[in-house]
């Protein structure tokens, strides 16, 4: 129980930076914890900090991860139980650290990469990221809330890189990771298809073919077609035109008519 000697932790954490409300820009993110790394934390009833406590958390053999509805997150190990009482912001990351961890994938060596922006009908707002770790996707959706603590940092071009193709490199590995993202992951495909459109990075998405536009042109073509033959046989009659050149006038223009038929025989069939 808590006295006035121990203070509610979550009552002592300093403002933190948080992901906020303004919309980020797409690219590669990567795992900064130097804004968070002090705020105070008690682990196992113990005064620490959130770098501390994410040290012991990531090196710790975790057999079940805390309930979310606790007021206090409890991580049971095979070395026991431990606590963790913090600022219920502070405790989301975390959580969501250890996850990605137990998924097989070491934070700091993981890329987030940014690719949507969503708010609830209470005025929440959450960012997702896909994550590549071990050149695979190990994560395709990996979400933030706007109230977390800001838990990753953009990269950016390195003006000191040695060799000019550097950044170019960089450029097309998170293009390559994007396209991935939307042609192999369920989540993905599933933005590239969503009705309302959403921003996709460095993707084009598949524009609809127009049949009914396609049939009206193809239409308007034939139509062309037969009104030359009608316009050469009316002239040929006005003006005496030999027969023999009308006739072979007529038989290229009946073929090429012909020809257009076929060729547009299926538009406008499923």
């Amino acid at each position: 129980m808590e006295t006035s000697e121990t203070p509610n932790i979550a009552e002592i954490t300093p403002q933190l930076q948080t992901f906020g409300r303004d919309r980020l820009l797409p690219g590669a993110y990567h795992l900064d914890l130097s804004k968070v790394k002090d705020a105070p934390v008690r682990l196992s009833g113990q005064p620490s900090t959130f770098g501390d406590a994410y040290s012991e958390l990531i090196h710790s053999k975790i057999k079940e991860m805390p309930s979310f509805h606790l007021s206090r997150d409890r991580y049971l190990t095979e070395e026991g139980e431990i606590e963790l009482d913090c600022d219920w912001t502070l405790r989301a990351a975390m959580r969501e650290l250890i996850q990605l961890a137990r998924q097989g994938a070491e934070p700091y060596g993981a890329t987030w990469f940014y690719y949507d922006h969503d708010w609830s009908r209470d005025a929440d707002e959450r960012y997702s990221f896909f994550v590549v770790c071990g050149a695979k996707i190990v994560s395709e959706s990996y979400s933030f809330s706007s109230h977390e603590p800001r838990l990753l940092k953009r990269d950016v071009d390195d003006p000191e890189w040695i060799w000019h193709s550097h950044p170019n490199f960089d450029s097309a590995l998170e293009i390559y990771w994007y396209r991935k993202f939307y042609t192999e992951t369920l989540t993905g495909q599933l933005m590239v298809l969503r009705p309302d459109e959403p921003i996709l990075y460095h993707y084009e998405r598949p524009q609809t073919r127009d049949t009914m536009r396609e049939m009206q042109l193809i239409a308007i073509a034939k139509i062309y077609r037969l009104l030359l033959v009608v316009v050469l046989f009316l002239t040929a009659i006005a003006f005496g035109f030999p027969r023999a050149y009308l006739a072979i006038a007529a038989g290229v223009l009946g073929v090429d008519f012909l020809w257009l038929c076929w060729t547009t025989r299926k538009v406008g069939r499923s």
